[in-house]
């Protein structure tokens, strides 16, 4: 195995055909005002007089509206952290996305210097103790609600909206109603509200015109349409907190936004509060984040791999000690073999040890002869003779399965009750002439009279009764001995080399199985049956010390591959399919519906899997594990299929695959679309903002499709982004980004002009999801990567 690869690209989207284009805004032909529409006409040829002319039009007023004091919920696609979600988040810019894509520029609030319209609206990110009406950012209440005529008027204390009624009339219908509003000290306003230059790259809209199935946990996933999106400027703390994110509207604010500019961050006005509309808010919660993030955890397993990756292989760490004699090369070679020595205790009861291998070894186990079916454990014990112990192996997967099967009293009383079905199915089967026997003594009775005798049975029912105790004998009879089986002699052997049984039986059984199509399908205990021995064959509910008998095979903050030793998980099916056996044709009937013609065939292609014992199974619930054959990325490949993937602790993932993959990528969930700040390959910083990055972009066709990351190149040059967050001041909201500075910085890193367009600032903040590959493919010299 080779030297494991990092690729910062999000890989291979599950729609090729996606194509998502972010642009820089959507403006509408006309926004909220009052408009005179003007018309006439002129005829060249006709009557003149009664026709409206340029000189005497007609005119008409109209009051165009837009939303103003609130959002409506169904224009709300998807916010980001979900509402009410517990998570990692400080390295999360929170965006909104809104299904009204013109929304942001529907108001003609204000223009730029270049007479582009700014967003009338902002997303502005608060923490705990911050809004001095809901200090633990539980969201709005009732007394937070305000009337618009309530915020046209006066508030003691209290800084209400300046609008511009001149140019926009509050309507009448209008004034009545009731908005949310939030109470804001000027100076965490200050520190938290981007300055007017920063607004438009704040919010932009992303088109999205080809169906795809969006792959995310979270609420905003990728469908077709536009959105607008607008976006935070504010990281959340890695010491973790509540936040609550509000949507303001900007009306009446923009001359109290910040100038932007670096020493002009503190505010030293009046000690003001300030009455904001919101439109849209939601709370969520950050976890403390100390621990490394994604590309320091993969990284460890890089640095631990050894030499060619043979430290990625389960077993029990075996040194380079000389080794002298036959005996300890053996007992090392077993070692390598993912044997563990353990105390056993023979059948005579002597105490002595044994070599125990569980069913995830470091190397592919040869093919085993096809062996009679084992019908106890000690069938299962492999003696070497050489040094006079035993191998418990095979033993301990068939006390495993029994062990499984008879605690799950579900399955064993199906079990039962499905070998009682085939033996009587058999039966019918094979000996179909008691049955007909049977209906032609029915047939003889009926035309002997023995209607005319029951007849005269029900006219006499006293007499019949005494005349029936009378011929009774005193004492029962002894029942005569059960004879044996009439299937007795029907052996496994004989069911696989006898074509015309195995279809007799086969037909037999079809009622059972669903292969004679009756509309119910196959018989529910059977389903049942078979679905349970599918589950253990995968090795569910076999305890894991039995998978891991040694905590040294898989330390903590390690990943081990393995292939699945098939005779193991044969011998375990075998264990729990000895519980209840009764009968001798009992074998013959687990083969005949489970053996290898049945429904429960052997794998088509080798097992193999991982087990992945980190941080990262609790940090990344949804971490993606794609296992593929090829060493090497082709377009279009399809990954091997997923067996079982289980979480079997907190810290401990397991991932069995179909096949042996000559790559496998472990990755970070894939997004919808995030916005933040990266994590350098080696990081190592307790918070993102003291070696994040942002790795940049392609937006030019010449450097690649738009959006690819460029191979090697991030900014800043030295990881880490405090340079461009602004100055908290004392007690002052922390984690702000300057967002002027930094899109200006992402300008001159992509050798472009700036100022950065909304579109071109968006694409660079997408927050790009790691993967780490591991791949049997040989290194190169020299070829220990990162990038």
């Amino acid at each position: 195995m080779s030297r494991p690869e990092h690729l910062s690209d999000p890989g291979p989207d599950p729609d090729p055909s996606l194509n998502v284009e972010f642009r820089d805004s959507l403006v509408p032909q006309i926004t909220a005002g009052t408009y005179t529409l003007t018309a006439y006409q002129t005829l060249t040829n006709g009557p003149d007089g009664y026709l409206p002319t340029a000189e005497k039009p007609v005119t008409r007023h109209i009051d165009v509206r837009a939303p103003r004091f609130a959002v409506e919920p169904e224009w709300v696609h998807g916010a980001y952290p979900p509402p009410g979600a517990t998570g990692l988040y400080d390295d999360v810019l929170p965006h909104i996305t809104l299904d009204r894509p013109t929304l942001p520029w529907e108001r003609e609030e204000h223009t730029d210097g270049d007479g582009k319209r700014l967003p009338w609206l902002a997303l502005l990110v608060f923490g705990e103790g911050e809004l001095p009406d809901d200090p633990h950012c539980l969201g709005p209440s009732q007394d937070d609600q305000r009337t618009v005529a309530q915020l046209t008027g006066h508030e003691d204390g209290v800084v209400l909206p300046a609008f511009d009624t001149k140019a926009e009339p509050i309507a009448d219908d209008e004034l009545q109603r009731v908005c949310r509003t939030v109470l804001v000290p000027r100076a965490v306003f200050h520190a938290v509200a981007p300055a007017q230059d920063e607004l438009p790259l704040l919010t932009h809209v992303r088109h999205v015109n080809t169906q795809h199935q969006g792959v995310t946990l979270t609420e905003d996933t990728i469908r077709i349409g536009d959105y607008a999106v607008v976006t935070g400027n504010r990281l959340p703390s890695p010491d973790g907190g509540r936040y609550i994110a509000h949507l303001v509207s900007l009306e009446g604010w923009l001359d109290r936004l910040p100038s932007g500019k670096e020493g002009e961050e503190a505010y030293t006005g009046p000690d003001e509060r300030l009455r904001l509309i919101s439109l849209w808010s939601w709370s969520f919660e950050t976890l403390t984040d100390h621990a490394p993030g994604f590309a320091a955890l993969t990284e460890h397993f890089v640095d631990t791999e050894g030499k060619d990756g043979n430290e990625l292989l389960l077993r029990v760490p075996v040194g380079d000690l000389p080794l002298s004699g036959p005996e300890q090369q053996a007992v090392a070679d077993r070692l390598r073999d993912g044997y563990l020595p353990v105390s056993c205790r023979t059948e005579s009861g002597r105490a002595t040890f044994g070599w125990y291998r569980g069913p995830f070894v470091a190397e592919p186990v040869k093919e085993q002869a096809a062996q009679d079916r084992r019908r106890c454990a000690a069938e299962a014990l492999i003696h070497l003779e050489e040094y006079g112990v035993f191998d418990v192996s095979l033993a301990t997967a068939f006390t495993a399965g029994r062990g499984v099967a008879l605690a799950d009293h579900q399955f064993a009383a199906a079990l039962l009750r499905l070998r009682g079905k085939v033996r009587t199915a058999a039966e019918r089967a094979l000996n179909p002439a008691p049955a007909v026997a049977a209906r032609a003594r029915i047939e003889h009775l009926a035309a002997g009279g023995l209607a005319g005798h029951l007849r005269e049975l029900h006219r006499q029912p006293v007499l019949a009764s005494a005349a029936a105790n009378a011929a009774r004998p005193a004492v029962t009879p002894a029942a005569d001995a059960t004879a044996l089986p009439a299937l007795a002699d029907i052996t496994v052997e004989r069911l696989r080399t006898d074509a015309d049984l195995r279809d007799r039986l086969d037909k037999g059984v079809g009622d059972i199985t669903g292969g004679s199509g009756r509309p119910e399908g196959p018989d529910e205990d059977f389903t049942a049956v078979r679905d349970w021995l599918l589950r253990l064959r995968n090795l569910t509910g076999v305890p894991f010390a039995h998978l891991v008998p040694d905590a040294r095979m898989l330390p903590a903050e390690s990943l081990r591959f393995f292939h699945v030793d098939a005779d193991w998980t044969t011998t375990l099916v075998e264990g729990a399919l000895s519980a209840g056996l009764a009968h001798r044709f009992d074998f013959t009937g687990d083969d005949l519906l489970f053996g290898p013609q049945g429904a429960l065939p052997e794998p088509t292609a080798p097992v193999t899997g991982l087990l992945l014992r980190s941080k990262l199974v609790s940090g990344w619930p949804a971490l993606e594990v794609r296992p593929y054959a090829n060493p090497h990325a082709t377009d279009g490949e399809t990954p091997l299929r997923v067996l079982r993937r289980e979480a079997l602790a907190e810290d401990v993932l397991l991932v069995l695959f179909e096949g042996v993959p000559g790559r496998v990528e472990i990755a970070e969930p894939q997004q919808g679309v995030h916005f933040g700040i990266d994590e350098p390959d080696d990081g190592r910083a307790a918070a993102p903002l003291d070696d994040g990055i942002i790795r940049l972009r392609s937006v030019d066709e010449a450097t690649g499709p738009i959006g690819q990351e460029l191979p090697g190149k991030f900014f800043p040059q030295q990881p880490g982004l405090r340079d461009y967050v602004r100055e908290p001041g004392d007690g002052k909201p922390d984690t702000v980004l300057r967002i002027g500075k930094l899109a200006h910085g992402l300008a001159g890193a992509l050798q472009l002009q700036p100022p950065l367009s909304p579109a071109r600032f968006a694409i660079q903040m997408i927050n790009a999801a790691q993967r780490r590959t591991f791949t049997t493919a040989p290194v190169t010299t020299g070829d220990h990567r990162n990038g």
